[in-house]
């Protein structure tokens, strides 16, 4: 049997979730694993308890003198302030003890560096957003004809502005090139602010796919991003599972659930997409084959990031939004998260 260790700082609530899910999934299979909760506590110390399933599959909690009998380990739910150098420490002394990692930090950090994901995975054709990576305290003329010609080059109408590390939304703005005019002192304040801790990325706005319901016409075509769940436990690679998150509104295109979005089931939100076709709007439904394609072209994904790196990311959150245009469906890849959050609330892709 193997016993795959989930390493947690801050949501035990969430683990239990994880650690549900997981278990669950792997005895479907008929999968022989045993997944394991520990919270980490700082200075290469565990929790004096240990969370697993037991025999009526409710989450338990045990003393345990023997945390690191483990053959691999998973780090997730860190906290928001120091979630990069958390995993780095906890990696670092999994390495001392010679624990396996799901996402060791070497290759972590490549994903966390968004700027840097995007870029490898268009490198070999996939659709993604063109970005400009701000790594300097330029002065404002330099930031701004930068934004310009960026701008220019790649014809974008519309652009964000975060930093190019951390997750779930954070400090991200959204602009569109007539507000870049009117605001560029607001727009260089936001570029240095975030440079006080670490580099900024500038990425245009693409897809057209907007979610949309009758019962909530007031909110409008909403923004729409999808997360899917790409691992590799055992040699095949499983995307099976994933969610949505909605903007709060028709006039935010930040989907985040820190900018008043909200997530939502992956089938259920299938059956209300819209594309956008000049003026107009015309409703979406996927086929088996496009559904099946999506996923086909996120496994690719995954595979090409990890080409090349000694120490492979076999498991993460994928994002991505969608483009339909002349009759074809694209995903266009946005992040990949190391420690994706939502685990708890995946649903099963219809195919």
């Amino acid at each position: 049997m193997e016993r795959i260790l989930i390493i947690f700082e801050v949501d035990v609530e969430y683990v239990k979730d994880v650690l549900t899910f997981l278990t669950l999934e792997h005895l479907r299979k008929g999968k022989d694993f045993t997944f394991c909760g520990l919270k980490w506590e700082g200075k290469e110390k565990f929790g004096e308890k240990v969370f697993e399933i037991g025999k009526d599959f409710h989450v338990t909690e045990e003393r345990t003198k023997a945390p690191l009998a483990f053959t691999n380990a998973l780090i997730l739910s860190l906290s928001q302030q120091k979630e990069i150098s958390l995993h780095q420490e906890i990696s670092s002394f999994l390495e001392t003890k010679g624990i396996s990692q799901l996402n060791p930090f070497s290759t972590s950090i490549k994903a966390d560096d968004k700027h840097y994901s995007i870029s490898k995975l268009k490198q070999r054709g996939f659709p993604t957003p063109n970005s400009l990576l701000i790594t300097d305290d330029w002065n404002k003329r330099k930031i701004i004809s930068e934004i310009e010609e960026f701008l220019e080059k790649n014809r974008a109408f519309h652009f964000y502005i975060q930093p190019n590390f951390g997750t779930e939304g954070r400090e991200t703005y959204f602009f569109s090139k007539e507000e870049f005019k009117k605001e560029k002192d607001f727009i260089v304040e936001i570029v240095r602010h975030i440079l006080q801790s670490q580099p900024v990325v500038v990425k245009e706005k693409r897809g057209n796919v907007y979610f949309y319901r009758k019962e909530e016409a007031e909110k409008g075509y909403r923004q729409v991003v999808f997360r899917i769940i790409v691992y590799q436990i055992t040699k095949k690679i499983e995307a099976n599972y994933g969610f949505a998150e909605l903007s709060k509104d028709g006039e935010s295109f930040i989907s985040s659930l820190e900018k008043g979005g909200r997530i939502t089931g992956i089938i259920d939100t299938f059956s209300s997409l819209y594309y956008q076709e000049e003026e107009n709007f015309k409703k979406l439904l996927l086929t088996k084959e496009e559904i099946s394609f999506i996923k086909s072209e996120a496994v690719r994904a995954y595979k090409f990031f990890n080409s090349n790196f000694k120490e492979k990311l076999r498991f993460c959150g994928i994002d991505f939004l969608l483009e339909f245009e002349k009759g074809k469906l694209s995903p266009v890849f946005l992040e990949i998260n190391p420690r994706p959050s939502g685990l708890n609330r995946v649903e099963k892709f219809p195919v």
